[in-house]
């Protein structure tokens, strides 16, 4: 034990220790993080979430800010095929993932199954179920994002709106402040 002691003595000596205070905010009971939890409600910001996440972006503020930048009708229309572009990439991630991820399901499934283990296979199955209804979502929003409809056209119209907004401003701020 003394020889553990001697090399734990020169780490310790070489590495200072700052003191950290405890805010008021800080608690000594660990908070649990939901997302860490085994359950079918529960995501892992992977698959479909992704898609969900990019479509809940500010697109309004991102638009107003590019027409601040240049108010040209070419570059707002580049922005926006840029848009569907990215989406259309996420699309295909997520595509990609969830045909992995349904294959280790069914691997599982079926081995699992020869193992006997007959509620672990169950609550796979559950799991699988969910995949599908995913799989299912993402096909619409590939659908909707070829047809410009449904929830793909929101960062489309949020975007137009935002640039809109901002080549209002720059006409308020340089041409109706001025004083004739």
């Amino acid at each position: 034990m003394g020889w553990f002691s001697k090399f734990n003595k020169k780490e310790l000596s070489a590495t200072p220790i700052e003191p950290t205070a405890l805010t008021p905010d800080s608690t000594s009971v660990p908070k649990v993080d939901h997302n860490q939890l085994n359950g079918a409600s529960v995501h892992d910001n992977q698959g479909i979430f992704l898609i969900y996440a990019y479509l809940q972006q500010d697109f309004e503020g991102r638009g107003f800010n590019d027409a601040l930048i240049s108010p040209d009708e070419g570059y707002k229309n580049d922005n926006l095929r840029l848009i569907k572009y990215d989406l259309e990439i996420l699309i295909h991630q997520v595509k990609t993932y969830h045909e992995s991820l349904m294959k280790d399901l069914e691997f599982h499934i079926h081995s699992r199954g020869r193992a006997g283990l007959v509620d672990l296979v169950e609550e796979l199955k559950i799991k699988q179920t969910d995949l599908q209804a995913h799989i299912a979502k993402v096909a619409a929003f590939e659908n909707s994002l070829e047809t410009d409809t449904g929830l793909c056209e929101r960062a489309v119209l949020a975007y137009k709106r935002g640039f809109m907004k901002g080549m209002a401003s720059i006409t308020q701020t340089y041409l109706l402040s001025k004083k004739f």
